[in-house]
């Protein structure tokens, strides 16, 4: 959604810019209506002193508000003998100031709501564009925290503390300067207490922050573990594990509830000196403000306006406070989320993939090495070559980089940690389009994952325009559809998160339909280990449909069963990352080694 994610490292600064497209008007007419709210709140202390001291009293009118008021109100005599004006005034002031606190309120939110959706909405597209090796590296539950937790931090600080910074600015600096106009001495007295306020605010922020991102650490650990506890449940009930795995939750959830504990006790002693700062800043200005009255002549209504502005200073800078307080909490929840942003994604732009349809081999691998850690290759100088058409079985021990194969064909591998050359009909793999170059590949994965929804969109999930007649055709092909008529809604049957409701083989042949839906626009269908839930009928039907209704499209076949592969043209056989043999299944079960011994243990030979 912003082409400049991931191209240039974002600051805090420009992350908020960024994110205010769409939202910045509502902001700014938020911060005009609460400018106007600050300013009708300055009124209404000048016009109960005015009526005080220059109506009820006989004081001389002075020039500048008293006269201005007066003058609109017929005079002082005028609004002696009809004190309904000074009182309708005051209650249109604060009539007013009640519909731009309406108008201030309503523009914030709808900013605000605007904002968490472009955040939101910019996260999960550039999420959804980053590569396998950033995934590998950080956790679901953590993602999801800063996708959720941290995104709602920022928008209350943004639409609670940033846009009520210009009502705080204002209102300290108006308060100040009327106060200021009734008595300069008074003023220093209050304004004295500022720097003490903003002295401690600043003190406390570094606490707050360090604390605030020690905890939203935490509770990453504990959505992480509370999302692999609900999408791994069959597997917590099957080894008997619940009491494990509450203990572990428990844990966790002690240590992130003592660190909010902390940050609650840190925010309840900053409150708390607040609180004691700003009595005793008000208690100062009443004591003082009394002695004036009887020793230096200030009138009754002007020691009433100073008062009230005083009470007005007391709250916005106690705000400005709170606002460098929050600004620690929001910084580290908007570090997280420019931490997902600033990583970059893979450029999955559409572009033209100019495939020589009569390049031959269609893959060759030379000298290829891979390493997910340093120092230790999981692929070693692999050398491999697929004809056009061709039937490949690739078999080998757990570990030894079958799965790890087809990531560097798919290119959902680390491109830095990949060391020799990968060839896709006659040009570099790497040359290609990315989103268009793994459209001519149709791949099962090894683990089959199914979205919430029907079985009928699992199948066509991988294109738009499927038709009905090919999902169900797909499905045929796949021995599914054996199953699937046996449900009461059939295609229609909806299989619940990560196709929850389905057996392992059922998964297995929906995902496999899948593949095939959309095997017609692909040159290489890669099965990894497809057939491993499946019993061995189902198997040997799926794949002579296979080999018969798809005879010039080539295919990689990854099992561990020799029967699976024993059809293949070519077979390779894989052992700590080496090719240890090569040959079809004839040929291999007359050579000693990996696939010899495989193939006697599992027909008892």
């Amino acid at each position: 959604m912003n082409s400049n994610i991931g191209k240039r490292p974002l600051t805090r600064a420009s992350f908020i810019w960024s994110m205010l497209h769409g939202s910045l008007t509502f902001f700014i007419l938020s911060m005009v209506m609460s400018a106007g709210t600050a300013l009708l709140d300055l009124i209404n202390p000048r016009i109960v002193s005015c009526v005080v001291d220059n109506v009820l009293g006989s004081l001389p009118v002075r020039e500048g508000f008293n006269e201005m008021f007066l003058s609109l109100a017929g005079g002082a005599d005028n609004v002696r003998a009809k004190l309904y004006i000074p009182a309708l005034a005051v209650a249109g002031v604060a009539l007013a100031g009640a519909l731009t606190r309406y108008g201030q309120g309503l523009t914030n939110s709808i900013g605000a709501e605007r904002l968490v959706k472009r955040i939101r909405n910019v996260l999960f597209s550039h999420t959804d564009r980053l590569p396998m090796s950033w995934y590998g590296k950080n956790q679901t539950g953590d993602i999801l925290q800063r996708c959720t937790s941290d995104v709602e931090t920022v928008k209350q600080f943004v639409s609670v503390q940033l846009t009520s910074l210009v009502r705080i600015v204002l209102l300290v600096v108006l308060s100040i300067a009327f106060m200021a106009g009734i008595d300069i001495t008074l003023t220093i007295a209050a304004a004295a207490f500022l720097p003490v306020i903003i002295g401690y605010s600043a003190y406390f922020h570094g606490r707050i922050g360090k604390t605030f991102m020690e905890a939203d650490s935490e509770e990453g650990v504990v959505s992480s573990i509370v999302q692999e506890n609900l999408t791994g449940i069959r597997v917590v009930r099957a080894f008997g594990k619940e009491a494990y795995e509450c203990g572990r939750f428990r844990d966790k959830n002690e240590k992130y509830t003592s660190l909010w504990v902390r940050l609650m006790n840190l925010m309840a002693a900053f409150w708390s000196l607040g609180d004691l700062i700003s009595g005793l800043q008000i208690m100062t200005i009443v004591v003082l403000g009394a002695v004036f009255c009887v020793n230096k002549g200030m009138t009754a209504g002007n020691y009433i306006a100073f008062i009230s502005y005083n009470s007005m200073l007391a709250w916005p800078v106690r705000e400005l406070g709170r606002t460098i307080a929050e600004l620690s909490r929001a910084g580290v929840s908007i570090d997280r989320i420019i931490y997902i942003l600033n990583a970059v994604p893979e450029d999955i732009a559409e572009g033209e993939c100019d495939i020589m349809k009569d390049a031959d081999p269609v893959i060759s691998l030379e000298n290829v090495s891979y390493s997910y850690t340093d120092g230790i290759d999981v692929l070693k100088g692999i050398d491999l070559h697929v004809s056009r058409g061709e039937k490949i079985g690739i078999i080998g021990g757990t570990g030894s980089g079958k799965s790890t194969l087809t990531d560097i064909l798919m290119r959902t591998c680390d491109p830095e940690r990949l060391r020799g050359k990968v060839v896709f009909c006659g040009r570099p793999a790497d040359s290609y389009p990315l989103a268009s170059y793994r459209r001519r590949f149709a791949r099962v994965l090894q683990e089959p994952f199914l979205f919430s929804g029907t079985i009928a969109h699992n199948i066509g999930i991988a294109s738009d325009s499927v038709t009905d007649e090919k999902i169900r055709e797909a499905a045929e092909d796949a021995s599914l559809m054996s199953a699937v008529e046996k449900f009461t809604n059939g295609l229609e049957t909806f299989v619940g998160e990560r196709g929850v409701t389905l057996s392992g083989g059922q998964k297995q042949r929906c995902a496999l339909a899948s593949c095939l839906a959309n095997a017609d626009n692909a040159d290489v269908l890669i099965l990894d280990d497809s057939f491993s839930a499946l019993d061995a009928e189902t198997d040997a039907r799926i794949r002579n449909t296979l080999f018969t209704k798809y005879p010039d499209t080539t295919m990689i076949i990854i099992a561990h069963r020799i029967t699976t592969i024993a059809g293949c043209d070519r077979i390779y056989v894989l052992d700590k990352g080496c090719i240890a043999g090569e040959g079809t299944h004839a040929e291999l079960i007359t050579q000693e080694g990996i696939y010899r011994d495989i193939y006697e243990l599992q027909s008892g030979k």
